[in-house]
């Protein structure tokens, strides 16, 4: 996957951008034990740090960090730090991008992979009101930087936004499918995983674009009717993990949906588990990645 370059690090090493919230897996919590288990060193780059995260969470505590990111870079540039890949999940200002913009630009210019979550909410969130005047003041830049990126994964509703569509009702046809991710790849990256589509009433996959191949698949994820909250995370970061230990697009893209299929099975399993508090991937990590071989979820559309 990765170009020649001059990054010499004895495993892959993986700069993550973003929050850590300390209670209701997401974000870092996420990112970090799951991309470790996979044989790479990740090294965040926080861009905030809360008590909760802040779905169905009220009162929590937020420390807002973007006076220390540049500070941060400045002095892994001081050590002479390469990044095999930069990662980055949800920013919270036009500030942080325009941060995160500079670095992914220069972290590119020595090779590394670049990956871009551009999490802004889902369908369930716009009908609340989570789509704040903040936020619609951050799609341009959302959209400069997933010119940047190499790769990247919104969800539907995610798409939308950035393709400049009103976000649609599920299901989603096979040619709306396509249409997505050939407007999205347009925006400049190369390749493209759309999360959580619903492409019947009783089935959800991953849409996902190879810009090597030229060609757009479904990823079956399996369908549970009710939510499951930071499974986004979860898949970005396999889906990372397995591109930067040489795996195709799609088959990236097949590993990361099978393990969070096994992830969503261990939570149900625990009713009394609420959305907030995340899926339980952690008993998935011990074996999952162990295996030499994964069942294809996938069909060429």
């Amino acid at each position: 996957m990765l170009k020649e370059n001059e990054i010499k690090n004895a495993i892959p090493k993986v700069c993550a951008v973003h929050d850590l919230s300390g209670f209701g897996k997401v974000s870092l919590t996420e990112v970090i034990p799951i991309i470790s288990a996979m044989g790479i060193e990740v090294c965040p780059l926080p861009t905030a740090v809360l008590s909760t995260h802040t779905y169905e969470f009220k009162g929590y505590t937020f420390c807002d960090l973007t006076d220390q990111m540049r500070g941060i870079i400045r002095h892994w540039d001081e050590l002479g730090l390469k990044f095999d890949a930069v990662y980055s999940g949800y920013m919270g200002s036009t500030e942080q991008l325009e941060i995160l913009k500079e670095f992914m630009i220069r972290a590119k210019g020595y090779g590394a992979l670049t990956v871009v979550d551009p999490v802004m909410g889902d369908s369930d969130l716009v009908e609340s009101g989570f789509y704040s005047d903040k936020v619609i003041g951050m799609l341009d830049g959302m959209r400069e930087l997933c010119g940047i990126a190499e790769v990247i994964t919104p969800n539907v509703t995610e798409t939308c936004m950035l393709i400049g569509e009103k976000p649609r009702k599920r299901p989603v046809s096979n040619n709306m499918i396509k249409r997505y991710l050939k407007k999205l790849a347009a925006l400049g990256a190369r390749y493209v995983a759309i999360t959580s589509v619903m492409d019947s009433e009783n089935s959800m996959c991953v849409a996902v674009y190879d810009g090597d191949t030229d060609k757009c698949y479904k990823v079956d994820c399996g369908y549970v009717n009710r939510l499951f909250h930071g499974t986004g995370d979860i898949y970005t970061s396999v889906l990372t993990g397995a591109l930067l230990k040489g795996e195709s697009m799609i088959e990236a893209a097949n590993l990361a949906a099978g393990f969070v299929y096994k992830a969503i099975q261990a939570t149900i399993r625990h009713p009394e588990i609420r959305i907030r508090e995340g899926v339980l991937f952690e008993p998935v990590l011990s074996s999952y990645f162990n295996k030499t071989e994964y069942d294809k979820r996938y069909v060429e559309i």
